[in-house]
């Protein structure tokens, strides 16, 4: 990976509303996405993850306001700065997105061929018709789509082809980063093992950057290179996914790598996460998820813990990182081997993992 960062964003705000009355989705994000990195995006519903994403590339819909921060592209362009035409000059041609509900994502009175087709046709429009439609092909081919598909309607493809569909549409223009909002949702687990395979895939081979968003830490440390943990808005830890599998520095993110199974050794009970996230409505005292956490003291329901930095390159927003309460919860985490194959290499998750499909099945399921 390269030391000149894609996407740096510093000090993010982002509120619902205005006045007394308003949300504060975002508080203070620090992100830094490099070329060819995957970058894990973590956190339960609300917690402020697609809503940062959306502030990046400037596609918050009312009543959501940018309130401070900065966001910037290559170091060269100031992305909430940007105006409408400099911003339409960079979507999809270098920063692309995958929405999270292809079903709704698509428009579902147009087919898929016409869907791909606009995009070449508003941002290369010196391509002819035979061009683009020979782009269009070869997008749906790249996701493992027959071209003959060009001419079905979203509601005559699965579930997993509307998504793949959606996949080739933000790969069209050869972007430099791609963000997948929840791209694997609502889909079985063997769908989503060939969506992944398919998306590392053509991530090694092209290159691009992605910012992968999802409530799924068990996935995310197999699939990204870091993770950004967030809670209630802030972004409450970052580190390698190696580093927060192993030793996980915030309680947040040891609460949620021991809330789904082990996959080896002995059965043990799940522990999960006690409580609800608070009502971003009303002011946070101290640590937002001091009320949830079994290492909390006095001090975390007073003050709100910075983003403090570690060894490592490491970063976790939790006072028991300050040394004086002793060993942190990460020492206390997920043992080596305990969750299955650690992250280190380009690869699904164990339990997406299926024996490899006879070659001639493969070929007649996809011609379906």
């Amino acid at each position: 990976m390269s030391d000149e960062p894609l996407i740096e964003v510093s000090g993010l705000c982002v509120d619902y509303g205005l006045g007394e009355g308003s949300v504060h989705a975002v508080v203070d994000a620090d992100l830094v996405l490099y070329p060819g990195e995957v970058l894990g995006l973590a956190g339960e519903s609300g917690s402020g993850k697609s809503t940062l994403a959306y502030a990046i590339t400037r596609l918050l819909r009312p009543p959501g306001v940018i309130t401070g921060g900065r966001a910037s592209f290559k170091r060269q362009v100031n992305l909430l700065a940007a105006g409408e035409r400099e911003l339409r000059g960079l979507r999809w041609n270098e920063i692309a997105v995958v929405l999270q509900s292809s079903m709704n994502a698509l428009n579902p009175v147009f087919r898929i061929g016409a869907q791909l087709t606009d995009v070449l046709r508003a941002h290369r429009p010196q391509m002819s018709r035979a061009a683009r439609h020979a782009r269009a092909a070869e997008l749906l081919e790249m996701v493992g789509i027959p071209a003959d598909r060009l001419t079905s309607f979203p509601h005559e493809l699965s579930g997993g082809m509307r998504q793949r569909v959606m996949i080739s549409m933000a790969l069209a223009l050869d972007p430099r980063v791609v963000i997948m909002d929840e791209p694997t949702t609502a889909l079985d687990v063997v769908t989503q093992r060939e969506i992944l395979e398919e998306l590392m895939g053509l991530r090694d081979r092209l290159g691009f950057a992605v910012l992968f968003i999802s409530h799924d830490l068990s996935l995310l440390v197999e699939i990204a290179d870091s993770i950004a943990v967030m809670y209630a808005g802030r972004l409450v830890e970052r580190g390698s996914a190696k580093a927060i599998f192993h030793a996980p520095r915030h309680p947040y993110s040891l609460g949620l790598l021991r809330s789904f199974p082990s996959l080896h050794g002995p059965h043990r009970r799940l522990d999960g996460i006690p409580g609800s996230p608070p009502d971003l409505r009303t002011a946070i005292s101290g640590c937002g998820f001091a009320p949830r956490c079994q290492f909390a003291f006095d001090k975390c329901a007073i003050d709100t813990p910075p983003l403090l930095p570690l060894a490592g390159g490491r970063a976790s927003a939790c006072w028991l990182q300050d040394g004086e309460r002793g060993v942190p919860p990460g020492d206390r985490g997920v043992p080596p081997g305990d969750r299955g194959v650690p992250p280190g290499e380009r690869r699904v998750p164990a339990e997406l993992r299926l024996p490899e499909p006879d070659a001639a099945v493969t070929k007649t399921a996809g011609a379906q």
